[in-house]
């Protein structure tokens, strides 16, 4: 006799699923900022620098520890624009562009998403 396990059903507020969105975003920011085509020879990153420069380009503060100019290279330059682009747009944004280019319908729970993400209370 098999037994039907059901799978792990996990229901998030859109709070947390944004700030996840947000966390994943920094993640993989950070992942790119340590590649090392990122940085100039000779320069070392600390994590802790990674990490912030990725939390400011996500959130579009643009801040860093260290000097751009002497620390990234080319690549890395246009990798950071392209961070900080993609956080100028926004997270919900884009995935709402990406949702409707697969031809998704934006449900209510999509819309409860958006309007946390942009800080609306209502519709």
């Amino acid at each position: 006799m098999f037994t039907h396990k059901k799978g792990l059903n996990i229901r998030l507020t859109s709070v947390q699923m944004i700030v996840l969105f947000y966390l994943g975003a920094v993640f993989t920011a950070t992942i790119l900022f340590s590649l090392p085509i990122v940085q100039k020879k000779g320069v070392e990153l600390s994590l802790l620098d990674t990490i912030f420069t990725a939390v400011s380009a996500v959130s579009v503060t643009g801040l860093t520890v260290v000097s751009t100019v002497e620390t990234f290279s080319v690549p890395g330059t246009f990798i950071l624009a392209f961070v900080l682009q993609f956080g100028g747009i926004g997270i919900m944004t884009l995935g709402t562009f990406i949702w409707l280019i697969l031809g998704k319908r934006i449900g209510l729970r999509e819309r409860h998403l958006i309007m946390t993400d942009q800080n609306r209370a209502t519709f």
